[in-house]
């Protein structure tokens, strides 16, 4: 799931300019998925992509339309919907319009949440219907949309939607990452420092901190030399969503308490409650470093940077995006607990407060 609030000024009637949007939205292309545009007045407010559900047994199919409509419970002012059905590529000859049973019942669940499904399509490989039509036959050329006015604005505005959602995997190693990794091994520092170490690189622009990362060897080898220690693993996203200062004081009060006792600073930032939501250029800092550093990173402090980089995703309304990463993880590493405990945050589909909030949630540059 997905959810990301968006102002870019866009038509909700005109299908060729949602099908252009959609891709920037989430980042990338989707497939066999549902895709909702929530709209508040005639205002979009976010967009929201799911899995394709099963369509059998029907009890399978009635859980996903409840799932779905119980997370728009997050946005009570949204009052319509637009949704594009991404149907599979392999789809064969249909008698009815592709998915219709699940547009049905979609749209009568809608209906008693008082939200109303204003326009929806299907997408299949080659054309697409309109779930207004009665007729399979009633189908349209798939839309280009290369040459659309939104897409070429987006591109313009540097948005490069991926193929597919990124799984970690294919970063450059780095020519020097043995090296790299030799001196982290020989390093003996403890999380103070490390932490310190990532502080300081969260206060420059990532490409000022990605140059001191790879002009300075001893600099990256301690940044991944931290990762052994778990306070750091659990710490990052707090501390580039805060402060320096904060964490310090979060730091302090972990050493002081009692077993078991939590701090709520930290944990209920890091579960998306709370008043305060992340700062956002801080933490696309750390995003960058975060990936920038898989170039040197092997097991678990490879596994510890994919779930700083999933956090951040999920902490932005990416879920789609923070799932791939997570259950990357899980393959190589299937007790890995952090990535075990964060899918299954996922899988409830726990959103973070401010992700729904248009003043405190993250944009993305073009929005």
């Amino acid at each position: 799931m997905t959810t990301t609030p968006e102002r870019h000024p866009l038509s909700l009637a005109d299908v060729e300019d949602i099908l252009a949007y959609i891709p920037h939205a989430l980042g990338f292309h989707p497939v066999d998925s549902v895709v909702l545009l929530l709209v508040q007045e005639q205002r979009l407010e976010a967009t929201l992509r799911v899995d394709l559900p099963a369509m059998q047994p029907e009890e399978g199919l009635n859980a996903w339309v409840l799932q779905v409509t119980n997370l728009l419970r997050r946005m009570p002012e949204v009052r319509s919907v637009v949704a594009v059905v991404y149907a599979p590529s392999g789809l064969g000859s249909c008698r009815e319009i592709p998915y219709r049973a699940m547009h049905e019942k979609l749209r009568d669940r809608l209906q008693l949440r008082g939200i109303e499904l204003r326009h929806a399509w299907c997408l299949g490989p080659r054309c697409i219907w309109d779930y207004h039509a009665e007729s399979v036959e009633a189908w349209l050329p798939r839309p280009e949309t290369d040459g659309n006015e939104t897409h070429l604005s987006m591109v313009l505005a540097g948005s490069a939607p991926l193929d597919k959602p990124w799984d970690g995997c294919g970063m450059e190693p780095w020519p020097n990452a043995e090296n790299v990794r030799e001196l982290a091994d020989a390093l003996r520092g403890n999380s103070v420092e490390g932490i310190a170490r990532w502080a300081k690189l969260l206060e420059l622009p990532p490409e000022l901190a990605a140059r001191e990362i790879h002009e300075d060897p001893t600099c990256a080898a301690e940044l991944i030399d931290s990762l052994r220690w778990k306070v750091v693993r659990d710490i990052l996203p707090y501390l580039a969503g805060t402060s320096h200062g904060e964490t310090v004081d979060v730091l302090v009060k972990l050493s002081e308490r009692e077993p078991g006792e939590e701090v709520p600073e930290l944990g209920q930032f890091l579960l998306g409650q709370g008043w305060r939501s992340p700062d956002w250029e801080r933490t696309e800092r750390l995003w960058y470093l975060a990936r920038d550093l898989l170039g040197i990173a092997q097991n678990h402090q490879r596994y510890a940077l994919m779930c700083v980089l999933g956090w951040i995703e999920w902490a932005k309304g990416r879920g789609s995006l923070a799932m791939t990463l997570l259950d990357q993880v899980l393959r190589e590493c299937p007790d890995y607990n952090l990535a075990k405990l964060l899918k299954e945050m996922l899988n409830q589909g726990i959103m973070p407060h401010w992700a729904t909030d248009q003043l405190r949630a993250w944009r993305a540059h073009f929005a």
